[in-house]
């Protein structure tokens, strides 16, 4: 019965089958994933290698979904369009993970749960605290109320998207946000 489904189909071209999707014929979503595996592997396997390709792999498939729902054939072809769309998604997968492998867990997470070792002394350890809050604290003072706010989404591991909703601001304010973090820490 498979068999039959995916042969009435074969002839047909990619952007008539994103069409038949979005007029409500999820049924072909399969077969469009089908399709474009090869490129969506390929562009993991180049961007990525080994590394997250679970998620690069899960990540590009979501961005194929999203290509054929916003295609619009007056500006380009599908192809062109979904291999953009899954080219970015990768790259974004394999920035999204570096920034996570860069941040120090101490900053990932409040100092109060971070696991302390019995090597080191209570001095030290309210030292430490006390450092941390100061820094913290600095960093509040040099920066607006927003931008903190994006600073810490940002080193969760939040992506822009994520954080223009999570601040109800667009994703560009959040790249400038970001900017002038950058040149107000990078200053002192």
């Amino acid at each position: 019965m498979r068999k039959k489904f995916v042969e009435n189909y074969e002839s047909m071209s990619d952007e008539e089958i994103a069409a038949l999707i979005n007029s409500g014929s999820y049924e072909l979503l399969p077969i469009i994933i089908e399709r474009y595996l090869p490129r969506i592997l390929y562009f993991v396997k180049k961007y990525c290698g080994e590394n997250d390709s679970e998620d690069a792999v899960q990540e590009a498939t979501i961005a194929l979904y999203s290509a054929v729902r916003d295609y619009d054939s007056e500006k380009s072809s599908f192809a062109t369009f979904a291999s953009l769309c899954i080219r970015r998604s990768v790259i974004s997968v394999l920035r999204a993970s570096k920034r996570r492998k860069d941040i120090p867990d101490e900053l990932l997470s409040p100092y109060e749960d971070t696991v302390i070792s019995e090597a080191d002394s209570p001095e030290k350890i309210f030292f430490d605290r006390e450092n941390y809050r100061a820094l913290t604290d600095n960093i509040k003072l040099e920066l607006s109320g927003l931008e903190f706010k994006v600073l810490q989404l940002y080193l969760s591991g939040n992506k822009y998207i994520d954080i223009a909703k999570e601040l109800d601001i667009s994703e560009k304010s959040v790249d400038n946000a970001l900017l002038r973090i950058r040149k107000k820490l990078k200053d002192k």
